[in-house]
């Protein structure tokens, strides 16, 4: 067979096998690029804080309440209750009281005190009954998210204005007239049980007005408002670190004399950066249901070279149902960051420019961002300045679709 024949045979053969392979890889590519499926994730504003967790020491300025007899109190107030100055704060029963005693008679004390506060009712006629049935709605609709939550304690605490304003509803709708029968009831009752075990040996008034409170922690006349304005960073670790104070007599708790208080917290130095003084910062409190209190930062004390700084915060706001536990973790917000919030596996970086691809129309457009913090896995991107950027329509915006899966994305490429 002519040599030459069969040369140009496999050439032909070769170019056809070419033309085909090349056919394909076009056709492959051609639908890859019309066909590929993204998912995206639409650019809304969010806001994010950056916090320290850290922990606090409460200062105070705080009287303490004595007895001159030992024996079993019995507080006629809840704890942070406001108290006026003369007024009885608790019974003191002393002689062969026992546990079980004291808790009866507290218990009658409790439910005497509860019909009182639903006898005050006055000038209020049968239409008002709709803001008591309000309330009642409120409070028994945050019992229940308390306890759906696990937070036994806070309905323990709240139970009694529950029944007080169900008494109350009970008077303005003439369903009982009056809870005075009751009470004398109860009073005979707590009379006969303090007078079988000894009687009731003392009544305990304030010479105070304040808060009161029923734990005594021997800290009193240490962590004061004096000692908040004035320690340094070697008497922080001093007071720290100092055992109680036993109490003298018969200490049976104490009234917080003022509205002001102060926290102390330990941050590393370096975090003084986020911090001014005068500036005011969110506290958020974990042993009190997540309580976020708004609190001025009061000091902040600094010694040479330390690696550590301590701030002083201050405020004049209690929340209802606060734990003044003396020292607590704590989380201080120290930064707020608002914008859009983008996958950092999103982003990418094309000609020294950094943004993410998003998806107009069908096709792929690169967006540029500017970070302003990374938190989980995601960026927070300034918002797009329509007012005073002209180049606001080269960065990301709101609402856009931002690409969060999608493979060999370029500008302009045509998706599905």
């Amino acid at each position: 067979m002519d040599k030459r024949y069969l040369k140009n045979v496999s050439i032909y053969v070769l170019s056809a096998i070419v033309s085909v392979l090349l056919v394909a890889y076009i056709v492959y590519h051609l639908v890859n690029s019309f066909s590929q499926e993204v998912e995206t994730s639409a650019a809304n504003i969010v806001t994010v804080s950056e916090t320290f967790s850290t922990d606090a020491y409460i200062f105070r300025d705080e009287k303490i309440l004595s007895s001159g007899n030992p024996g079993n109190v019995s507080f006629m107030y809840d704890d942070g209750t406001m108290i006026r100055k003369g007024a009885a704060v608790a019974s003191v029963y002393s002689g062969a009281n026992t546990d079980e005693i004291k808790a009866q008679v507290g218990d009658l004390e409790r439910q005497i005190s509860i019909l009182e506060n639903s006898s005050m009712v006055k000038d209020v006629t049968v239409s008002d009954s709709t803001t008591i049935d309000n309330q009642i709605a409120s409070l028994y609709y945050t019992i229940e998210s308390r306890l759906n939550s696990g937070d036994i304690d806070y309905v323990f605490r709240r139970k009694d204005e529950l029944l007080t304003l169900l008494n109350k509803r009970q008077l303005l709708l003439k369903i009982v007239d009056s809870f005075n029968p009751r009470m004398a009831e109860l009073q005979s009752r707590k009379t006969a049980l303090t007078t079988a075990e000894g009687g009731e040996s003392e009544i305990v008034y304030t010479d105070y007005s304040g808060y009161l409170y029923s734990d005594v922690d021997g800290y009193e006349s240490i962590f004061t408002l004096n000692a908040a304005d004035t320690f340094s960073l070697e008497d922080f670790y001093t007071m720290i670190n100092k055992d109680p104070i036993a109490s003298t007599g018969n200490s049976i708790g104490k009234i917080a004399i003022n509205y002001k208080w102060y926290i102390a917290c330990e941050v590393p130095s370096v975090h003084q950066q986020y911090y001014s003084v005068g500036n005011t910062y969110t506290v958020r409190f974990p042993y009190s249901a997540d309580a976020e209190v708004p609190m001025d930062l009061h000091r902040i004390v600094t010694s040479g070279d330390a690696q550590s700084i301590v701030l002083v915060f201050s405020t004049g706001s209690i929340p209802d149902d606060f734990n003044f536990l003396r020292k607590q973790s704590v989380e201080i917000v120290q930064q707020t960051y608002t914008g859009y919030r983008v996958p950092v596996s999103s982003v990418r970086i094309i000609d020294e420019k950094q943004g993410v691809f998003v998806k107009k129309g069908n096709v792929a457009v690169f967006k540029q961002i500017e970070p302003l913090v990374e938190i989980d896995g995601y960026f927070i991107v300034a918002e797009q300045d329509k007012v005073n950027d002209k180049n606001y329509a080269d960065k990301l915006g709101m609402y856009d679709l931002i690409i969060t899966k999608g493979k060999n994305l370029y500008e302009n490429k045509i998706i599905q």
